[in-house]
């Protein structure tokens, strides 16, 4: 049977203040949207929209907005969904579907951010605006996260918070007043010795005394570091990220692990990387760094790593059909049983653009794949 608790579990706030049941969930223009500017969270949490997710997965069945994790599980692949039900297990077996209580939260303080990752957009970085109008002629904003009252808020609705996550934007970056506010109510009231943190940040920054002293007074603490690529190849996805800057504070994050910090790391699987992915995975065991959490990146869709025409993919697949990692083994099934390749133009037309538009070279950076454009 299929089934998420997340839709009762769980509250996701992305970097426009939109609220969700998770950070995977795909919204379509037909679907209503609560954002935290105009709504209240126990508006939300009573909503129809919220219910009939709820009901479909009652029933068994996949929500439309929860692609993300189906296709990922029909190709073997740990989705979301299975990392929450192994890690909350307990928890969700504690839990009471008729309780209004969220116990987990995931919340995207703005979208402040330092870098133009060519797999973002302006929605989740503010460093993407100009030259997404440039080139889409959509103008997106930055979007500040502030509301007065949204610690009062979550709190309510989050009474025994048991683990919230902080992505970006850059979360060292993005919305640190809103941040240390919340994060101080939990120290406050004596919760925080019960809950578990995650951040998710691009490692380019290192942070400062004050975070660590916050940070000391949770349970747990996994700082992600999220990394596409490494060298020349990380300098072009990552944009305009220096990968020797960011080397050294993985340096650094390492050496800060104990007690109750600990590290992990993401990787997003895009048609730039998804060749090298074996060799991601060698220099993060070659580092001494944990096992990368892998996801595919589902927008832009002309960026999907299933974009390739039949060579190239046919070129990927052998490539990481020689890797030794059973992970790398599952995304060459993930691309041999997907096909974007209809977006395939509109690849390579955007690639062409960012590439002028930034002054960097595809064809130099990525030559394995260059033969195939």
């Amino acid at each position: 049977m299929t089934f998420c608790y997340s839709p009762w579990t769980n509250i996701d706030i992305d970097p426009k203040g939109n609220i969700a049941p998770c950070c995977k969930f795909q919204f379509d223009k037909n679907t209503e949207k609560f954002n935290i500017q105009t709504h209240t969270i126990k508006q939300y949490s009573k909503s129809d929209f919220l219910q009939q997710i709820r009901s479909e997965f009652m029933q068994g069945n996949w929500p439309a907005g929860c692609e993300r994790c189906k296709i990922e599980e029909q190709n073997n692949i740990e989705s979301k969904r299975n990392l929450d039900n192994t890690r909350w297990k307990d928890h969700y077996n504690r839990y009471n579907l008729d309780s209004k209580e969220f116990i987990t939260a995931s919340i995207a303080f703005g979208n402040t951010c330092n870098l133009k990752c060519i797999i973002c957009s302006p929605y989740a970085s503010s460093k993407w605006q100009k030259e997404y109008k440039t080139i889409y002629g959509i103008d997106i904003a930055h979007n500040k996260f502030y509301k007065n009252n949204f610690v009062k808020d979550l709190v309510e609705a989050a009474p025994n918070l048991i683990h919230l996550d902080i992505p970006g934007g850059e979360p060292l970056l993005s919305g640190v007043p809103e941040q240390k506010e919340l994060l101080g109510y939990y120290i406050q009231s004596g919760k925080s010795q019960n809950m578990s943190l995650h951040y998710t940040t691009n490692a380019t920054i290192f942070p400062d005394p004050e975070w660590w002293e916050i940070w000391s007074c949770f349970q747990n603490v996994d700082i992600q570091l999220s990394i596409d690529a490494i060298g020349d190849r990380y300098e072009y996805v990552r944009y305009p990220a220096n990968w020797k800057t960011t080397l050294h504070n993985v340096e650094q994050y390492m050496q800060r692990q104990k007690d109750n910090i600990q590290l992990s790391i993401s990787h997003s699987v895009s048609a730039y990387n998804i060749y090298y992915l074996d060799e991601f995975f060698e220099w993060c065991y070659t580092m001494g760094l944990p096992r990368p959490w892998i996801g595919r990146v589902h927008t832009p869709a002309h960026m999907r790593p299933s974009v390739w025409h039949d060579t190239a993919r046919q070129a990927i697949i052998d490539k990481l059909s020689q890797s030794q990692y059973s992970d790398v083994h599952a995304w060459k099934e993930m691309i041999a049983n997907s096909d974007d390749s209809a977006l395939f133009e509109t690849f390579k037309k955007y690639l062409l653009q960012h590439d002028q538009y930034r002054g960097t070279s595809f064809a130099k950076v990525f030559p394995e794949l260059n033969k195939y454009l």
